[in-house]
């Protein structure tokens, strides 16, 4: 068995620290001390990364992560770049946070991140690159020869023709763009450098710095701000190096108060046009709300990019359980223990697969395990009760109020816009005692302004200060502020912070009453009101003129809106893609089986080309044996002739040659292919010999045999013929399980056609459990198949929104709201409201048009079903859109 961890490995917040920086070091660090759990989300953005990198010489990349809060997007965005950085160490990396709306400010905060050393090597490689590129060079010097021509070197190439082609490229990404370049040339120029970063950062430069430069003050509306992203992907990757983009919480960007933002809109999708085309990636993560608000043409330039990040099933939370634990055991195991199966279920059960709480759940299930006792259900479900318990800062005042009062102090409440901020014990000319109060600090910028707020001292000793935060803090802040204050309690709702704060009361009591040294109380807090005043004043400024320019964008958004087609008019246009993409894949799967039956018969047409020369040789030594002249050389050209025909003759009889022949005439449909697998032999290698073996393979006696070549087969018609030549078998789906669970793990979807036949039992009876302990997508499929089966959804199992199909087929009771819907066809007399995130996961698991959508496997027997559930919860969004818009009108 293995070790018992020494230390809790979880998390108590569930989160990983994402800082604003590009540098190298600190992605290294973080991979090396932050666990990682692969899961669906960070394999496919890691996958599309790497498939950026090594065709870095062709176009640029594009992804979106999109799903809940707390569901693992940062995390797997911060994975991703810190793959970029081992494998490109040369690559330039940024990543950024919306905390609002505000796009200047962001790309001040983003541009920031760039050191001037590195902005001027990239102008010089920019400059190096366009010098090549006018003079001919196809490539640059051999590996390890230095440059021998800086960006007016010895070059064949004038100056003024390496700036002309400057500015042309320039002037492609970015409008304003005679300022670009003025600031990039003064980049190299020792007394101008700092001035032309702080402005190419949006910073304020000094009138005279600005006539000197010959640029603005400022770079200060989003469009320029726009153009100067566009112009730093260009830059970087001009100079050949790769150019990754991370915007994190673009829900923030994109929404004002839950309404979309027309202008940044705008912004965010010429910036989705701009980055691939100048070669670099961008990556967008954003909320179930920031994805549903992005237009239709953006979501479809996002295509195969877009990763929807959903709930954890039962083996990826058992991934991340055993990726945490035994990184604090320094093993490679997979084993989860001290969590029991139980324990992983239960946590599964009050996180709904919510990653961080499930991350937080387990570290309080860890904490108030007994040393080295094990962690089951039952424990899981205590700590998650106490987790719950968890006091919020409106609760945390009235307690920290009612525990003073419970001694007998005399506090006064001290209130900021109607709200407690701390409880001060006077003292003569100054409080003897203060404790402030504070929500729960993260490490990002508000708790940078905590910070300072709170560690801002008089060069006077200071009176006694407390702090409490409900719920939780930051452990890099808590170190600043243990620093800072006296005593810092977390009310986690734990025995240990009720202890502690009884503690505290009874220390407060002993202080003694005097004349302590005044605390700079409020100072800092109006100052920082001050400042938020005029940021706020500067923002609204912008936010009118950005919007007296973006009238005409919102006016037709608002006219497109209008001229929404009715929900008919919409299905009937799902149906023809439907259609289009389902004819696409069957001539995708139909070009890749002629390709490699026509690869095969080539080889084995080659093969007998050298057997006819092989005969043709052979007639030649027998003709010129007669007229040898030496009789043991006669007897060797006749021998040599007659050894030639025989070989010839048996492999000409050989089942391969056969094969040939058969297959030489070619298949222009699948009747065709069923006639040349019939007439083929078995055992041949080539596609048509697959094919046949798939047709004629006993199900049951050739069981094993038949699941090994699907999962070793290449190409999909044959799959799907041995998957429908096994669906025919004695064996129940039942006894199936383990084979499409690890069809699936082994990137072979058709094992899926086991599992969609009807399981034999009583009508009356429930599946067997080990159908109804499969994961959600496939539980849908298991009810499709067995409709009237008595609640075939009842699991130990987590329930998930993508199940709402199976209250929709009525498995949950033919009244149900939505199985009357279904039935009615008719969506819009649903008399309940649904998120329109289950919503969407539903129809995400059904779609025949989105990777991975059930729909998407034309060779199931129930697709006519799955089309229909599909089309039956688009509708479904598409009324509860229509109500949202209705709403929003009046």
């Amino acid at each position: 068995m293995a070790d018992y961890p020494a230390r809790n490995p979880f998390p108590a917040r569930g989160t990983s620290s994402a800082e604003e920086t590009s540098l190298p070091g600190f992605l290294s660090d973080w991979a090396r001390t932050t666990p990682t759990a692969l899961l669906p989300g960070v394999r496919d953005v890691v996958r599309q990364a790497r498939a950026y990198l090594a065709a870095f010489d062709g176009d640029g990349g594009l992804s979106c992560l999109y799903g809940a809060h707390g569901i693992g997007k940062t995390h797997a965005a911060r994975s991703m770049m810190a793959v970029v950085n081992e494998e490109s160490p040369d690559a330039v990396q940024l990543y950024l946070r919306f905390q609002d709306d505000d796009f200047v400010a962001a790309y001040r905060r983003m541009v920031s991140q760039l050191p001037l050393s590195l902005l001027a090597e990239l102008s010089l490689s920019y400059l190096d690159t366009l010098a090549d590129d006018l003079s001919g060079r196809a490539v640059g010097p051999a590996a390890g020869e230095p440059r021998q021509s800086g960006p007016f070197g010895p070059d064949p190439v004038e100056s003024g023709e390496v700036l002309e082609e400057q500015a042309k490229e320039i002037a492609a990404v970015a409008g304003d763009w005679p300022q670009f370049q003025r600031a990039l040339s003064y980049l190299t120029r020792p007394g101008f450098a700092e001035d032309a970063y702080d402005w190419l950062c949006g910073r304020p430069i000094s009138p005279e710095s600005s006539r000197a430069l010959g640029v603005s003050a400022q770079i200060d509306d989003p469009l320029t701000c726009r153009y100067g992203l566009q112009l730093l992907t260009r830059l970087v990757t001009r100079g050949g190096r790769p150019f990754v983009m991370v915007l994190d919480q673009c829900e923030k960007f994109l929404l004002d108060d839950g309404d979309p933002v027309p202008g940044n809109i705008g912004i965010l999708h010429g910036l989705v046009e701009a980055v691939p085309r100048a070669r670099g990636m961008l990556v967008l993560v954003a909320s179930g709300a920031g994805w549903e608000c992005l237009p239709q043409d953006l979501r479809q330039r996002l295509g195969a990019g877009a990763c929807h990040m959903l709930p954890l099933t039962p083996g990826e939370a058992t991934l991340v359980l055993a990726t945490y634990i035994n990184a604090a055991r320094q093993s490679d195991g997979d084993d989860i223990w001290p969590f029991t199966e139980a324990g992983v279920l239960e946590l599964l059960r009050h996180s709904g697969g919510n990653l961080r709480l499930l991350l937080q759940l387990a570290w309080a299930g860890f904490d108030a395990a007994a040393p080295g006792g094990l962690i089951d259900a039952g424990l899981v479900a205590a700590a998650a009760a106490r987790h719950g318990r968890a006091p919020g800062f409106a609760a945390l005042v009235t307690l920290v109020e009612g525990e003073l009062r419970a001694c007998g102090i005399a506090a006064e409440r001290v209130e900021e816009n109607g709200t407690v901020t701390s409880f001060e014990l006077p003292g003569g000319s100054a409080p003897r005692a203060v404790i402030r109060l504070s929500e729960a600090v993260f490490f990002d910028d508000e708790a940078a302004i905590a910070d300072e707020l709170l560690t801002r001292r008089s060069g006077a000793p200071a009176a006694f200060t407390a702090l409490l935060v409900s719920g939780y803090v930051s452990p890099t802040v808590l170190t600043v502020l243990r620093e800072a204050m006296h005593v810092v309690l977390v009310a986690d709702g734990s025995p240990g912070f009720v202890r502690a704060l009884d503690e505290l009361v009874k220390r407060l009591a002993a202080i003694p009453a005097g004349s302590g040294e005044p605390l700079p109380r409020d100072e800092a807090l109006r100052e920082l009101r001050t400042r938020m005043d005029e940021l706020v004043a500067a923002r609204q400024g912008e936010v009118l003129a950005l919007q007296r320019r973006l009238d005409e964008v919102a006016e037709r958004l608002e006219r497109e809106r209008q001229r929404r087609p009715d929900w008919p008019a919409r299905r009937a246009e799902l149906v023809e893609r439907i259609t289009e993409a389902r004819d696409a894949r069957a001539a995708a799967d139909w070009l890749e089986f002629s390709r490699a039956a026509t690869a095969a018969v080539r080889g084995r047409t080659r093969l007998l080309s050298l057997l006819a020369l092989a005969v043709v040789a052979a007639a030649a030594l027998f003709a010129a044996a007669p007229a040898a002249g030496v009789l043991p050389l006669r007897w060797a050209l006749i021998a040599g002739g007659v050894a030639a025909l025989v070989a010839a003759a048996l492999l000409w009889r050989s089942p391969a040659a056969s094969d040939v022949r058969h297959a030489v005439a070619g298949a222009e449909s699948r009747r065709d292919l069923d006639r040349l697998a019939r007439e083929a032999g078995t055992r041949a290698a080539d596609p048509v010999g697959r094919y046949a073996y798939a047709l004629r393979e006993d199900p049951d006696d050739g069981y094993q045999r038949l699941v090994e070549a699907m999962l070793a087969e290449p190409l999909a018609i044959v799959r799907q013929a041995l998957g429908r030549r096994l669906a025919v078998s004695e064996r129940s789906p039942t006894q199936c399980v383990p084979d499409v669970l690890r069809g699936l793990r082994e990137g072979c979807p058709e094992m899926l056609l086991l599992l969609a036949r009807r399981q034999r039992h009583a009508e009356s009876e429930l599946l067997p459990r080990v159908l109804r302990d499969l994961p959600p997508e496939l539980r849908v499929l298991v009810a499709l198949v067995n409709a009237g089966t008595p609640t075939p959804a009842d699991s130990t199992m987590p329930w998930q929104p993508a199940e709402l199909a199976l209250e929709a087929l009525g498995v949950r009771g033919l009244l149900h709201p939505l199985a009357l819907a279904f039935r009615d066809g008719d969506a819009r007399t649903m008399p309940i409201e649904i998120p329109p995130s289950a919503l969407r996961a539903t129809a995400h698991l059904l779609s025949p048009l989105e990777p991975g959508g059930l729909g998407t496997y034309d060779w199931l027997p129930l697709i006519a079903e799955i089309d229909e559930l599909f089309l039956f919860f688009e509708e479904l969004l598409y009324y509860q859109e229509e109500k949202r818009l209705n709403r929003h009108k009046s």
